[in-house]
């Protein structure tokens, strides 16, 4: 059964002070349902932070300010992988005979939290007895996994610094993208520490955003078929530190491998990547877990040419979560979005004449990973 992305709406990655959750949500919704040309059957709703901000029925007010009645609603909560996974479902929901299409719609609002506050709730995802009890951050936890990895390979912050070099770069022309302005070695060197080896400039930013796509079993919009061929999910063990290697991916492992059998392709025939670039280092981590690169060569690979814009594969081409920004459960919405109209040549670059597209978002260090696959078909 053919499933395709029918109708896409986002707005840009900001700050949104004059917008409320719903407000935001309702915008992307409404764009990809006139988009698409038809009422969807149900709403699902990725979003993980809402209950910070006393709210929560989610799919029941963004359904009513949408005029869509008598229809199923829900909420999907995953981490920061939650709108990747309410992709992955409505997938699976699709390939039953009583649903026709779906909306899908990834929002978070996180402006509106005080500082601590909002580091606070970045570690809602890990765990309550462990991690939030010992006050330890996210970005505390991506510098231990950055200075495992850069020990293990001899790799310096500087090399890993082409990674968010390469995101900015390809976010400049893209005009929802919380940052549109390069950065260089040095700026990045340069920059405050948030959580040694890390800086301000290699870390994704936070920030209010809403992407929602229609998924339907045919498409009435006026854009070419987009053919999500295969969406996979994976868990690991949430505290990476647990794990017999902390260096392994096997969420992310898993849910490639899975997908890839089930789009029946090979890695040879993916021509773009959007990848949860949520640090340097994990970015490599990935590369090398799909085997685009061999362990602890993805920043040379980098460095050498693969993964810019002109070449197979490329990587964050709308600049990713480092430059496009990382509005969390939306951020697996907005890397579909920005895949299709790859696909479609809707961009103000047409990269290769590229054809198939992988999306990868995931939760924590590697603890819940999507992986979706999509084709622009005839």
């Amino acid at each position: 059964m053919s499933i395709y992305v029918s109708g896409t709406g986002l707005t840009k990655v900001a700050e949104h002070w004059s917008d409320s959750l719903i407000d935001l949500a309702v915008k992307s919704a409404k764009q990809a349902i006139s988009e698409s040309n038809t009422s969807p059957d149900v709403v699902i709703i990725g979003n993980m932070l809402s209950s910070t901000s006393n709210q929560e029925n989610l799919g029941g007010l963004i359904s009513e300010k949408l005029g869509l009645n008598d229809i199923s609603t829900f909420k999907i909560e995953s981490s920061s992988c939650s709108g990747a996974m309410a992709i992955n479902v409505a997938y699976n929901l699709l390939q039953s005979n009583n649903v026709n299409s779906i909306l899908v719609v990834g929002v978070e609002k996180m402006t509106d939290l005080s500082p601590s506050q909002i580091i606070r709730a970045n570690t809602f995802g890990e765990s309550s007895e462990y991690i939030q009890y010992f006050g330890i951050t996210m970005n505390s936890l991506y510098a231990l996994f950055s200075k495992l990895y850069m020990d293990k390979y001899k790799i310096s912050k500087e090399e890993l610094s082409h990674f968010p070099v390469l995101s900015h770069k390809n976010s400049v022309s893209c005009e929802h993208a919380q940052f549109r302005k390069e950065v260089s070695i040095e700026s990045i060197s340069k920059a405050s520490i948030v959580s040694s080896p890390l800086g301000l400039l290699d870390c994704s930013p936070i920030g209010d955003g809403s992407a929602s796509v229609i998924l339907s079993k045919d498409n009435k919009s006026n854009f070419d078929n987009i053919e999500i061929l295969a969406s996979s999910s994976s868990n690991s063990p949430v505290n990476f530190f647990e794990r017999e290697d902390l260096l392994k991916f096997s969420s992310t492992k898993n849910s490639f491998t899975k997908a890839l059998s089930n789009s029946k392709k090979q890695l040879s025939d993916i021509d773009i990547l959007e990848i949860h670039d949520v640090v340097p280092a994990i970015t490599a981590r990935i590369l090398e877990t799909f085997g685009f690169s061999k362990n602890g060569e993805a920043v040379q690979d980098l460095i050498s040419g693969k993964y810019a814009l002109n070449s197979k594969p490329s990587i964050s081409t709308f600049g990713g979560l480092k430059a496009r920004g990382n509005p969390l459960s939306a951020t697996g919405i907005y890397q579909i979005i920005e895949t299709t109209w790859r696909l479609q040549n809707r961009s103000e670059l047409n990269i290769n004449n590229s054809k198939i597209g992988l999306c990868h978002n995931m939760s924590g260090i590697d603890s819940n990973s999507v992986v979706t696959i999509l084709e622009a078909v005839n």
